[in-house]
């Protein structure tokens, strides 16, 4: 992920689970799931990619985790508990990032958010263990100073120094998968229920 071009972001993965099972605790329509290529992807999805009601999902796995790209409404958002049933009985983690600085870093464990740091507005942690991934986040160059305005990310910025983070999990996406330019499993999530 991190040597890629991924502006715009919002990844669910769920390590030791499959996809279809992801997009389950996900919410998805049944009845929208099934394995596309390219063209049938475009035709039957590509007018709802990118907007804010369309909950378009592409899903697959990358070694042992099962991974689902939002493309472009971003229930997981909306919908704080999605990523805690995603992890009931494993380990989750929720990635986003926007064009404006700030990303979105959650990692849970059955049921529980363990780690959530944001860099949205300022820095910002939550979770039952928010100091997690210090060790791992130093490593890759970031300041991490206990004034949350104090921090620096190191070479990578932000947003690489996530993608790293997540990568070192052993988290990702196949760039076949990312580009759409093979059969992949999607179809679209239910809205949250406060819309």
């Amino acid at each position: 992920m991190y040597d890629t071009d991924l502006p715009l972001v919002s990844l669910t993965f769920a390590r030791q689970i499959n996809a279809r099972e992801l997009l389950e605790r996900m919410g998805v329509d049944q009845d929208t799931v099934a394995m596309r290529g390219p063209d049938d992807f475009h035709y039957e999805l590509g007018n709802l990619l990118y907007t804010s009601d369309g909950y378009v999902v592409t899903a697959g796995h990358y070694r042992s985790w099962a991974w689902v790209e939002e493309h472009g409404s971003w229930k997981s958002l909306d919908d704080r508990g999605l990523m805690l049933r995603a992890s009931i009985g494993t380990a989750a983690l929720e990635l986003h990032a926007t064009m404006k600085p700030g990303v979105v870093f959650q990692y849970a464990e059955d049921g529980r958010l363990i780690t959530g740091l944001r860099t949205t507005d300022i820095f910002k942690r939550t979770g039952s263990d928010p100091h997690r991934f210090d060790t791992e986040m130093q490593a890759l160059g970031a300041r991490l100073e206990e004034d949350e305005y104090g921090h620096e990310y190191g070479p990578l910025g932000s947003r690489g120094m996530f993608y790293r983070l997540a990568e070192n999990l052993g988290v990702g996406v196949p760039e076949e998968d990312a580009r759409i330019d093979r059969p992949v499993l999607s179809g679209r999530l239910l809205p949250p229920a406060s819309r």
